[in-house]
């Protein structure tokens, strides 16, 4: 296969470095003028903008190195070069990952369901961001990457709590009855696809077994070479992945054949039957995928490489941003309502919808053959008719949020707090600090020489 099939990976990370940042912005100013939401809420709000921040730098600086050096390997993450390895923009790029994977480990703890409830929650968790952020990004760097996932687990938090989370009030609304119930376990799963769901794709693959050949293939083909620690802790994220999707598909199923179907349902169907596809398409390819173990790495084939650029990457790109402002939106975590949030809100819907409908349209043109001239007249239709519903759509969002921390009180009794605005402000500075600090540190440690 010749080497630009390799050319529609990563295609898409310019759109989606505009997107998230440009989401994290609006998203942050639309929490700021929430001030009559619950403080787990705002401080919920304020964690995923920043989250959406570090991502859109994370992926403008793999846009940076894709211009600068053409990948060969099949994540996002891996092989940019030795000639661009030990230089600010890797560093940074992994930097950022490092604050993106800090940020999922302190949201879990305050939304939904608020694990940690004292009223100085906001700088607690502000001292725990800076103390992981200080130590993982250049623990990260000084071992060349070589802990990738053990740097990752802070993200089984998410696996372990929102899968609780979530079939706790599953639980309670079958079996006990709790209607309200269904809002928190609603936002648990919804959180979880939205983190989680481009690798969720995979759970057949991890739960045969199968995941070892693409490991044994990656392990050949990446520039890092991951340590035992690194790979055992791969395997533990492996095992959670598994459990919290089928805990999920299984809920949803039960779900569904007692109260009828929901958009949940159809959501964690796809990514069920995504599953089995890629099960299959990788028994069809296993000679091409352990050519690297046993001969000469040949290069995986086209069909592999676009199946993976319409899956994961538009679960990657575009899923996650759509389903993290549905959650922000709809349940009422950010202000909408009147003035400049009313107008924030409405030019974060047209965002969206703009960047769905190119980024559809740039990956029929990666994939298929079509005239640009085609492309571009089927782009202008969609734009029109989704500009069209984007005030409906909008509407019956806001019209119909609802409250999730309330409907944990009608379950459980959990205490309110009055934060004052220092400490959000405080909260939202770690998280800034952050973001500085993982520039600063890349800079520093390229200047120093450090792997030279």
């Amino acid at each position: 296969m010749a080497d630009e099939n390799y050319e529609t990976i990563n295609t898409l990370s310019p759109i989606a470095a505009f997107v998230h940042i440009s989401l994290g912005l609006m998203a942050l100013f639309l929490v700021s003028r929430a001030k009559g939401r619950e403080w787990n809420e705002r401080l919920a709000g304020y964690t995923i903008s920043w989250v959406l921040i570090f991502l859109g730098f994370q992926y403008l600086f793999v846009s940076i190195l894709e211009y600068r050096v053409t990948t060969r390997a099949t994540g996002v993450y891996n092989n940019y070069g030795d000639e661009v390895f030990y230089t600010f923009l890797t560093y940074a790029q992994r930097s950022f990952e490092c604050g993106y994977t800090i940020g999922l480990s302190v949201l879990p703890l305050i939304y939904p369901y608020p694990l940690i409830q004292r009223k100085s929650a906001a700088r607690i968790l502000g001292i725990i961001v800076l103390i992981l952020g200080m130590v993982m990004i250049p623990f990260d760097i000084f071992t060349e990457f070589s802990y990738r996932n053990v740097r990752n687990l802070p993200w089984m938090i998410g696996y372990v709590v929102w899968t609780a989370i979530y079939l706790r009030f599953l639980f309670g609304e079958m079996l006990n009855g709790e209607k309200e119930s269904r809002n928190v376990s609603s936002v648990a799963a919804l959180l979880l696809m939205a983190w989680n769901g481009k690798f969720y794709m995979f759970w057949l693959i991890q739960l045969s077994g199968q995941a070892n050949i693409y490991r044994g293939r990656f392990m050949v083909e990446d520039f890092v070479e991951q340590t035992k620690i690194s790979g055992m802790a791969e395997v533990v994220l492996e095992a959670l992945l598994v459990g919290s999707f089928l805990a999920l598909f299984l809920g949803e199923m039960w779900r569904a054949f007692n109260k009828g179907s929901s958009g949940l349902t159809y959501l964690t169907g796809g990514m069920f039957g995504l599953g089995v596809i890629w099960f299959l398409l990788t028994l069809v390819y296993m000679d091409n995928i352990t050519s690297c173990v046993e001969s000469s790495c040949d290069l995986l084939s086209v069909a592999w490489i676009n199946f993976y650029v319409i899956t994961f990457q538009i679960m990657l790109y575009i899923g996650v941003p759509l389903l993290v402002m549905y959650v922000m939106l709809n349940y009422n975590i950010v202000d909408t309502d009147t003035g400049w949030g009313l107008v924030i809100g409405r030019t974060t819907g047209l965002l969206l919808i703009l960047v769905t409908s190119s980024t559809l349209i740039e990956l029929i043109q990666l994939i298929l053959p079509v005239p640009e001239m085609i492309t571009s007249a089927v782009f202008a239709a969609g734009v029109v008719a989704f500009i069209g519903w984007e005030e409906k759509i909008m509407k019956q969002l806001i019209s119909k949020t609802k409250n999730v921390t309330e409907s944990v009180r009608l379950v459980m009794s959990i205490p309110s707090y009055e934060l004052s605005e220092g400490d959000y402000r405080f909260y939202s500075l770690t998280m800034m600090i952050l973001c500085v600090y993982a520039f600063v540190i890349s800079f520093l440690f390229e200047v120093m020489g450090i792997h030279q």
